[in-house]
């Protein structure tokens, strides 16, 4: 009796961690792996070009003026900028607005998706 209820007991135990295995897989990272590095994660800024030509910084539309002077200032600037282009727009216009972003600041430029950092 007492080897039936041993091994109940190991299936039981097995069984019940191998249902839980795919919730403990999903779940998210309670830290950022920078924090167990001891380093600061980079900082991002979003830049969107909208399919009628307007611009926006990390959600807040601006002129392409005022933006030149953000990407500009000397103050609080991000490692990277993030180039997220409107779908609609044809590649020649994405590759002018990346042109552009790069001529108006030395901070690295990549666009969504893109892995490789591409730097002015």
């Amino acid at each position: 009796m007492p080897l039936v209820l041993s091994f109940s007991v190991v299936v039981l135990t097995l069984t019940t961690f191998l249902a839980s295995l795919p919730l403990l897989v999903d779940q998210p990272s309670t830290s950022r792996p920078s924090e167990w590095s001891g380093t600061t994660a980079p900082t991002r800024w979003l830049v969107v070009r909208s399919l009628g030509g307007s611009w926006y910084l990390n959600g807040q539309p601006m002129s392409a003026a005022v933006l030149s002077r953000q990407l500009d200032q000397r103050d609080d600037r991000p490692d990277e900028l993030v180039l997220l282009p409107s779908s609609a727009l044809p590649a020649a216009a994405v590759a002018a607005d990346l042109a552009w972003l790069r001529r108006q600041s030395s901070i690295p430029v990549r666009l969504q998706g893109d892995a490789e950092v591409m730097t002015p």
